[in-house]
């Protein structure tokens, strides 16, 4: 007869094998970080003038080749670093209803976060799944000597804690809610020196140098998805080695500043709740979150946006034959009697007039 100890020794034995091949092997199929690339365009090395992130111009096309190598060269450094996988979401919106990067040229061990409802890519693409960040086709914040450099929207400035955010520092600040660090940013000479300043520890990639708001001079592709490609590797490498960026600030209920192009851009932003006039450009509001801050942002950034272009119909109506130009646009829309309240369907329409879709930015 054996001894007690034997069965026990026996059923640990099994009950270990059992744990290997339901939790340990499978996890081995998982090993590897998982890394998010967020793509913008205007930062994409053959983005060398202003038309070219617009849908509708003929040399956007061209412009989503040079993005498509740019990402598709991060992705193959991120995967020869050991990602398990890499996933793709668009915050550029240049009207497109798919995706700039140029999907069909996915490569192995890749996906595009494409969804059945629209999404923002700043903040509904991440979670705790993820293990780094990664921006390309990057630009430098409002106000910046940059090519086509903007924060969001090229009217508005946003100052969060005391950082003049760019939307690098908006992912990276987006990332830290679940403790991911920004490893790679790619974009042109300016946007450099924002993101030393602050994540030295980020890789950067200069693929073109900044002439002026509209143009940029490229460096050589090939040169450029090669360093692409070798950061990429050397950033996952060292994920170790990247702090997550968390300001001290944000642990305490802290300001933020959006400042305006227009002086009646900041009258309309004091409508929001809690909002303190600093200036006759900019507005004060405390909030107690990243989350938070950023979602006061994206509204005023929007709501804000629309008296740009009531000040356009302005300019027209005072030029010679515009009071007849907006009559013609008028009649276009409903007359007042003939205007009806009646929903025409159950949902709402966002490719009306909203810039998010169902891969991040359209």
């Amino acid at each position: 007869m054996r001894p007690k100890k034997f069965y026990w020794l026996t059923a640990i034995g099994i009950g270990t094998a059992i744990l290997l091949i339901f939790y340990v092997v499978p996890g081995c199929k998982q090993a590897g970080p998982k890394v998010l690339i967020v793509i913008d365009m205007d930062g994409a090395s053959g983005v060398t003038n202003f038309n070219d992130v617009l849908s509708y111009s003929p040399t956007y096309q061209a412009a989503r080749e040079s993005l498509t190598e740019d990402v598709n060269a991060a992705i193959r450094g991120l995967l020869k670093s050991g990602a398990r996988e890499v996933v793709l979401t668009d915050a550029h919106g240049s009207g497109n209803p798919e995706p700039d990067y140029i999907v069909d040229r996915l490569p192995e061990g890749a996906r595009f976060d494409i969804r059945d409802e629209v999404y923002d890519a700043y903040i509904d693409t991440l979670d705790e799944t993820f293990d780094a960040v990664v921006c390309m086709g990057m630009h430098s914040r409002a106000g910046a000597k940059g090519q086509i450099a903007h924060t969001y929207y090229i009217h508005t400035k946003w100052i969060m804690a005391g950082f003049d955010m760019n939307e690098s520092m908006l992912v990276a600040a987006s990332a830290a809610r679940f403790d991911i660090p920004l490893i790679l940013v790619a974009g042109d000479d300016v946007l450099e020196q924002e993101i030393k300043e602050f994540s030295p520890r980020t890789e950067y990639v200069v693929v073109k140098k900044a002439v002026d708001f509209f143009k940029a001079v490229p460096r050589p592709q090939e040169q450029v998805s090669a360093e692409i490609e070798a950061a990429a590797e050397r950033a996952l490498r060292n994920l170790k080695d990247i702090p997550v960026w968390k300001p001290q600030e944000l642990n305490e209920p802290f300001k933020n500043l959006f400042k305006y192009t227009l002086p009646v851009h900041a009258t309309m932003a004091m409508d929001f709740p809690g909002a303190k006039e600093v200036d006759n450009k900019t507005v004060s509001i405390t909030t107690e979150s990243f989350l938070e801050a950023y979602l006061t942002f994206r509204l005023l950034s929007n709501y804000t946006a629309h008296i740009t272009y009531r000040k356009m119909v302005e300019a027209v109506s005072n030029e010679e034959g515009g009071r007849d130009i907006l009559k013609k646009a008028q009649a276009k829309l409903p007359d007042w009697k003939d205007r009806d309240f009646s929903p025409t369907g159950e949902k709402i329409d966002f490719s009306l007039a909203y810039a998010r879709g169902k891969h991040g930015y359209k």
